[in-house]
């Protein structure tokens, strides 16, 4: 044991001073007379006389000296040494993500988490200091390298849990950034393990090592993965993906909504670990959709899924081929284009497309806008040099957005234009013999393609709708996409022609107003559910939306992990730790506040 306030050891003299109070105390017997004149040297003050008298057995002497005793034990704070080993900057890393709302473990993975922080901070040396980052969909300092303990606790009180992904190695970037060479650092990371994959930038390793404290028990869950609303002539249908995650058998109750208006409820049972597909009927004047299972699980989030029925505004797009099966059919998954097809000899110039596609054929003149150039004929005017060989394809930058989810790796193309002298624009795919792929965003947003898609298996793989998907977001985005966003994913907004202002108003209630002309990124996407986008052109409200939703297998499996990979340690970082501290000069002060109120009954049942 140890004391923190060792000079408070001199209020011991109150002791003292409380015993010599009683040898002064005047001491006078208790008669009962019938008048005061009569008894003149009873009422005599007899102790002025003799001060110091013989100190007598009492209660309330013993309980007074036992409770100043007891405060001063408590005023000079003494401490125990606790079980942790502690370096003098402990960074406590707290897993926010979504999965730690699961109550497997009462009454949550995060709530259970903050009662281990709290008695981390606890156990604070004097010298000690703390940093606590929330670990979430974006990173956030909760307290930078403070040593006061209380307000340790009231930053940590505050914390809560997003619907989001747990971006570690983001947090891990960050705490990095506040430890100085040299410091004696070590983190703590509170989570389920359920979070996404570190990046390479940790190679090199950390400055501080990181022990990783699970949360959770079990991943018994049923959640709903999947929800679309796909419309065609003759039948509007949405397509419902339910699975059971646990290792149990469930049973549990579907509720089916059309704007809210209850249409079907149906009992399902899964056995363990099974999934099941369902085609729900949508009418045709639905705005949103909504699936709810009820039957109660450890994990609300996933409970629930919404999607947009209304079909968004369409965009004509011409497509100007002699034949592509592919590229139609590619074109046509996007909702919201509607594609005609001409073949080259039919095509005429028209302005009522905001889109054209010329493949293996090219005009004279160039429409101005948005424009896709798949194979262009020798002689024309964006026609490259003489075809080369090809072989395997691969990205010009791995990061370029419009090779999202675009899978390169098993491609190849038999042939291409050598575009190694075009000036169209930049490359975004490429090979060892010449940019395959080359994209611009002046004076439209453009593409070219230098081979025929017919003389590569790029139509075979599932990157080739992905990229016709993104290029024709990219050349065409819709004023508000009405797919489903994850949460905390941003959503980009393009106001309508005219538009004056542009509102945002999500799930619960809050409105958030956007600039009425510019492009806009809209973040605050964490709440799942409906949001409407109101602009108001012309005079008149037009209304769009979009859907938020969990949809994340990793997160609605559930299960902890009892290990994970965490990036090493510098060798060059400090590592020496001392055992914490934990003070019990609380417990102390509870006590004497018991020993006050025993001496206070005590004096008034006159012992």
């Amino acid at each position: 044991m140890t004391l923190l306030a060792p000079a408070a050891a001199l209020l011991g003299l109150t002791l003292p001073a409380i015993v010599a109070l009683y040898f002064l105390k005047i001491r006078r017997p208790t008669r009962i007379v019938p008048a005061l004149h009569l008894w003149p040297n009873q009422i005599r003050d007899r102790q002025a006389n003799v001060p110091w008298q013989r100190l007598r057995p009492s209660w309330l002497l013993f309980l007074q000296l036992l409770a100043a005793a007891v405060l001063v034990a408590a005023a000079v704070q003494p401490v125990l040494p606790a079980g942790a080993a502690l370096a003098r900057h402990s960074i406590v890393l707290i897993d926010t993500s979504a999965s730690m709302q699961a109550t497997d473990v009462t009454p949550s993975r995060l709530a259970e988490a903050k009662r281990q922080v709290n008695g981390l901070i606890d156990q604070l040396g004097p010298q000690d200091r703390m940093t606590i980052i929330t670990v979430g969909p974006t990173p956030r300092i909760v307290a930078a390298v403070s040593a006061d303990r209380d307000g340790l606790h009231r930053s940590l009180n505050e914390v809560s849990a997003s619907n989001g992904p747990a971006d570690l190695s983001a947090s891990l970037s960050l705490a990095a950034g506040l430890v100085r060479p040299g410091d004696d650092a070590r983190a703590y990371l509170f989570s389920d393990g359920i979070v996404q994959p570190l990046r390479a930038s940790f190679a090199s390793g950390l400055p501080f090592p990181v022990d990783y404290h699970r949360l959770g028990v079990s991943g018994e869950n049923v959640g709903l993965t999947s929800l679309t609303v796909r419309s065609s002539a003759q039948t509007r249908a949405a397509y419902l993906h339910v699975q059971n995650f646990g290792q149990q058998p469930r049973s549990v109750s579907l509720e089916w909504r059309a704007d809210s208006r209850l249409l079907d409820v149906r009992p399902l049972t899964l056995a363990a670990g099974q999934s099941q597909d369902l085609v729900l009927p949508v009418p045709n004047d639905a705005t949103s959709v909504n699936a709810h299972l009820s039957g109660g699980d450890v994990f609300a989030l996933d409970d629930s899924a919404t999607a947009v029925a209304k079909t968004p505004r369409a965009f004509r797009v011409l497509l100007v081929t002699p034949g592509n099966v592919f590229l139609e059919q590619a074109l046509r998954l996007r909702s919201d284009l509607q594609v005609d097809v001409v073949a080259p000899a039919g095509y005429r110039p028209s302005a009522a497309y905001a889109m054209t596609v010329f493949d293996r054929f090219l005009p004279a003149t160039i429409p101005d806008g948005p424009l896709l150039v798949i194979d262009p004929p020798a002689g024309s005017t964006l026609a490259g040099g003489t075809a080369l060989g090809i072989g395997r394809v691969r990205a010009a930058d791995a990061g370029d957005p419009l090779l999202a989810n675009v899978d390169l790796q098993d491609v190849h193309v038999g042939r291409s234009q050598d575009l190694r002298v075009s000036t169209f624009g930049r490359p975004l795919i490429t090979s060892l013999q010449t940019p395959l792929v080359l994209v611009r965003d002046e004076p439209f947003r453009q593409a070219l393609f230098g081979f025929d898609l017919h003389e590569s298996d790029l139509p075979l793989r599932i990157a080739f709708p992905i990229l016709v998907q993104n290029l024709s977001e990219w050349m065409l985005p819709p004023s508000v996409p009405s797919h489903s966003f994850h949460p905390d994913e941003a959503v980009t907004i393009v106001p309508e022609s005219g538009a004056t202002s542009v509102t945002v108003i999500r799930p619960d209630g809050s409105h958030r107003a956007l600039a009425g002309a510019a492009i806009a990124t809209f973040g605050d996407t964490d709440p799942v559910g409906l949001y409407s986008v109101e602009q108001t052109v012309a005079g008149s409200t037009q209304r769009s939306w979009f859907s938020v939703n969990l949809f994340s297998d990793p997160i609605s499996q559930l299960k902890p992990l009892d290990r994970l990979t965490l990036p090493p340690t510098h060798s060059t970082a400090v590592q020496t730790t001392h055992q914490g501290q934990l003070e019990i000069w609380p417990w102390i002060a509870l006590a004497a506040l018991g020993v006050i109120a025993a001496e206070w009954l005590a004096f008034h049942r006159g012992f």
